[in-house]
């Protein structure tokens, strides 16, 4: 994997014509700064909505860092995330990106000094940032990994984060729960096995438990444990997409995690080592929510809230939206 200019910076996919516009297409950009990490993808939408992915990038700013204890945006996490989203406008330039969106999840959305953030952070980039309501943001996902996975059954979805996880399905329209349960969250406050499984519990809607919608994952946990089980050496979206992850497995990485040192896991093929501290919660929280929803296993889609961006900057321009 290589590194970015950012010593936190992991270039996540990067075809080495990501300069070149194609032929009669828009490109556009969607960028969400989440709990733990800032993403970025460039992408153009051709024929029947299909993403043609330029440029993916991830930066772990880790923006929600204690947020737990104090509920404010810290201003080493700030000053990050402002650093890392100069990066990306850059980028977006270089990409000859057409039309944009920013979005802000979990963290900001529960900080007590988001607005603070939010005047800053457009300081920076020049236009809005919208934050994002628990709902929307699993609405988003959903329609992403959706589309990225061609389902033809409706999926039930769950967008671990690193400060929130979402249960997204879609009955009578898209129906999104959020439950403040995530990787980073559950890290700082060292939630044990039953914490987490009370929290999860207390969100998870009843009714869903309906066995003819396949379980989809979508979040940095799921893939990584793909990752990982690939010994992925340099992150591809392709062999990420569609792949089968069983409670069995889930449970046995939980195990071997737990029981390994920070330095350890750092150096394990396929893990970012800026994800090395918190993959042992967001394992845990996995594996909680498969037991509570009775599944034995789930799909992992690489495509979630990123694309449901694209798609909703496309159907916009276009006049669909």
């Amino acid at each position: 994997m290589r590194q970015g200019t950012c010593n936190l910076c992991l270039n996540v996919y990067n075809p080495p014509v990501f300069y070149r516009l194609g032929g009669g297409l828009v490109r556009y950009a969607a960028c969400d700064v989440g709990t733990n990490s800032c993403r970025l993808l460039v992408a153009e939408v051709g024929e029947e909505e299909k993403i043609r992915i330029v440029l993916k990038e991830v930066v772990t700013t880790r923006i929600g860092e204690g947020m737990h204890v104090s509920g404010w945006l810290q201003p080493g996490a700030i000053n990050r995330t402002l650093n890392c989203l100069d990066s990306f406008i850059d980028i977006m330039r270089r990409c000859q990106v057409t039309e944009r969106v920013f979005v802000a999840t979990s963290a900001v959305r529960d900080a007590i000094n988001r607005d603070d953030f939010i005047v800053l952070a457009e300081e920076r980039i020049g236009m809005p940032i919208q934050v994002l309501d628990g709902k929307r943001e699993g609405e988003l996902s959903y329609q992403g990994a959706k589309a990225g996975l061609g389902l033809r059954a409706n999926p039930l979805l769950a967008d671990v984060g690193g400060g929130s996880t979402e249960i997204i399905l879609q009955r009578r329209g898209i129906k999104s729960f959020s439950i403040n349960v995530g990787a980073v969250r559950a890290w700082e406050a060292d939630w044990n096995e039953n914490e987490i499984k009370t929290r999860l519990a207390a969100g998870i809607p009843k009714g869903i438990k309906a066995k003819s919608n396949p379980l989809v994952l979508v979040g940095g946990t799921a893939t990584s444990l793909v990752a990982m089980k690939k010994g992925m050496t340099e992150y591809d979206p392709e062999q990420v997409q569609g792949e089968i992850l069983s409670l069995p497995e889930i449970s046995s990485y939980y195990t071997r995690l737990d029981q390994l040192t920070l330095e350890e896991r750092k150096v394990i093929p396929g893990l970012q080592p800026e994800r090395a501290d918190i993959i042992v919660k967001g394992t845990l929280i996995i594996k909680c929510l498969m037991e509570l929803l009775e599944r034995q296993e789930a799909l992992v889609s690489d495509s979630d809230l990123l694309e449901g961006l694209i798609l909703t900057l496309h159907n916009k321009r276009s006049g669909q939206g």
